[in-house]
């Protein structure tokens, strides 16, 4: 018997979206999914919850503590949303678009700023007073609003006359009441939204669009001091962008000198958290401002979630701090995902959307993206894919693949009936790049077995394609299926792959079900 000249390259299933300046140097991504435990999993689908309107947009909510109250932004009406279900309508902005920022001080007063206005909501009366702010004899048009050791704190529009200046104001009934205001210093620039480091009570940071600057509450008529010793050297492209947790405020940062980066600090070190590859696409943004971001945690991982929705941009990255790794979400159709600011609330996390007036509940243990209120309904294929590290051997020397495989938890998930009608194939199963086409009702075309066409409701699968030419372009797909419920055997392969001297290989899950898997083996001769 012949020794085998193969040899067993190990294929990295279980990774992130590396994002390489040039294709040639990397195409790793990852989508719709994350690594727990070294394992590469199904990032949450989501339900929806409420539906306040036919359309709309959500632009915020917010977790009202001394209340027990979610309060929520859809177009221009404001909601209160109570522990037992019942929702209230509290008054409306003059603004119908574009993200807001809220928060609440002791005095049962709720401030809500949407980038033109001030308002108050009161909490004695439920009640929506927009506020006239003056810096002399200027309106102060404001752009931020956060809650600080006592006072409200308002950083001012690009728009507003005196845009340096942040304001500080204590509050009561449906007004509030100027204190002090503080320019910028370290740069001439403008003061341009604000956030509480967290952990660090009396400290604030200050964001400019080219300097950050960390300010401190002091006794006294001052109020506040800026801290000589400290600042960072990256403003803020984007208010929007800005999010905290527990532990770090996260931003796109960027000052006159560099394009933008993703930037995080606990208060004590600011790092950048993104990569080359990934400053290079954040170069490539068109519309910064057309952006949201947020923190939330999902099975233990903090998950800082930036998304740029413009049709131009159209991207969503989610940075897990757990293992300082990057992942692709998308929605159903590789678009960005729709999540703009999320709560925990009633024992659930929920998120408005960007793209309709609704709430949504998400989480693992959804498998889909189910738009309608009936939790019964089948929902949207999530498409789950993974690009691999590229295969390269390292005299350059051509190969032979001739098995794949890789790990695969299978046999627990019930299947799905199929849809098999032939009249509703038409066009090509995936275009050159290995994108998904769909049909007129939204739902992207598969090829089963027998050659007929079918659409969302099918038996779940994994997707092999091929490149041989560092990512530039991707061969059709070639299909496994998933064995069914009580069916454990967990490997899955494909033969004889072709011949090269690189090659990327391109895995995607469909289906109404979870996805486990572990890393793979490639044999080459």
């Amino acid at each position: 018997m012949g020794v085998s000249k193969a040899i067993e390259v190990p294929i990295n299933v279980v990774g992130s979206s590396v994002f390489g300046i040039f294709p040639k140097i990397s195409v790793e991504r990852t989508y719709n999914m994350f690594i727990s435990d070294d394992w590469l999993i199904s990032a949450p689908g989501f339900q929806k919850l409420v539906e306040f309107a036919s359309n709309g947009e959500g632009r915020g909510i917010f977790f009202s503590a001394r209340g027990n109250f979610a309060m929520v932004v859809i177009s221009a009406a404001v909601y209160i949303m109570y522990q037992g279900g019942a929702i209230s309508p509290v008054g409306t902005l003059d603004t119908s678009f574009g993200e807001v920022s809220i928060d609440e001080n002791l005095a049962g007063q709720i401030a809500i700023c949407d980038g033109q206005n001030l308002y108050i909501f009161n909490e004695a009366n439920n009640t929506i007073t927009k506020q006239t702010l003056l810096d002399g004899s200027n309106p102060i048009v404001p752009g931020y609003v956060i809650y600080h050791n006592s006072f409200f704190l308002v950083a001012s529009s690009l728009s507003s006359k005196n845009a340096f200046q942040w304001y500080v104001y204590t509050g009561s009934g449906n007004s509030v009441t100027f204190l002090n205001k503080y320019p910028i210093q370290s740069k001439p620039d403008n003061a341009i939204a604000l956030q509480r480091l967290p952990g660090k009570g009396n400290n604030i940071l200050v964001f400019g669009t080219t300097i950050t600057e960390v300010w401190t509450q002091v006794e006294g008529p001052t109020s506040y001091r800026k801290v000589q010793s400290f600042n960072i050297d990256f403003g803020c492209a984007s208010p929007s962008t800005i999010a905290s947790s527990d532990q770090y405020v996260a931003w796109l940062g960027i000052n006159e000198n560099n394009s933008p980066v993703i930037l995080a600090t606990d208060g004590a070190n600011t790092r950048k958290i993104s990569t080359d590859g990934i400053d290079n696409l954040m170069k490539t943004i068109q519309f910064p401002a057309q952006s949201t971001a947020d923190f939330y945690q999902q099975e233990g991982h903090l998950f800082y979630q930036l998304t740029f929705f413009n049709p131009e941009d159209n991207l969503t990255l989610a940075y897990d701090f757990s293992n300082d790794k990057f992942f692709d979400l998308t929605d159903e159709k590789m678009n960005y995902h729709p999540a703009r600011k999320s709560i925990y609330f009633n024992e659930k996390l929920i998120f408005v959307s960007l793209n309709d007036a609704a709430i949504y509940q998400t989480g693992t243990e959804f498998v889909s993206y189910n738009y309608s209120l009936d939790p019964n309904a089948q929902g949207e294929i999530i498409p789950r894919i993974r690009n691999c590290k590229a295969v390269r051997k390292t005299d350059t020397s051509r190969f032979r693949a001739e098995q794949f495989t890789f790990w695969l938890e299978q046999g627990v998930n019930k299947f799905y009936g199929i849809d098999a009608d032939i009249a509703e194939c038409f066009g090509e199963l995936v275009t050159e790049i290995g994108e998904l086409i769909y049909t007129e009702d939204g739902l992207f075309l598969m090829l089963a077995e027998d050659g007929y066409c079918q659409t969302s409701l099918f038996r779940p699968v994994v997707d092999l394609a091929i490149s041989t030419n560092g990512g530039q372009s991707f061969s059709s797909w070639v299909r496994r299926n998933i064995n069914p419920s009580g069916d454990f055997r967990n490997q899955i392969r494909w033969n004889r792959l072709g011949q090269a001297n690189e090659m990327i290989l391109q895995l995607r899950f469909l289906g109404l079900q979870r996805f486990v898997c572990q890393q793979g083996t490639l044999s080459l001769i």
